[in-house]
């Protein structure tokens, strides 16, 4: 985390999991599940397989996989150059992002 700087708040949002559970995963009092380790793998712009690595699970990620993660590794991208632009920028930046989203039902 500290070489993306981001603190474990920032990760939190960034990765859509709870704060605590961050927490819990640092503090090494819960076991990180393959689903989780997908969300905070994009945003630390890391592959999966070595975040799978890294905490001792099996390495049979399947990218086919349906599940909201399908594009991570674009937002983990998006929100690692987010975290350099001005607070007025990423209010163009989510504005933008709602918009399209509105298109794109």
């Amino acid at each position: 985390m500290a070489n993306r700087r981001l603190g474990r708040q920032a990760l939190s949002r960034a990765s859509g999991r709870a704060e605590s559970t961050i927490n819990q995963l640092l503090a090494g009092t819960i076991q990180p599940t393959t689903e989780i380790l997908q969300d905070i793998a994009a945003t630390l712009e890391m592959s999966v397989a070595d975040l799978l690595v890294i905490a001792g699970l099996p390495v049979d990620y399947d990218p086919e996989r349906p599940g909201p993660w399908r594009a991570s590794q674009e937002i983990g991208s998006l929100v690692a150059a987010a975290t350099r632009l001005t607070p007025a920028q990423v209010e163009q930046v989510t504005a933008l992002a709602r918009k399209l989203g509105a298109d794109n039902p």
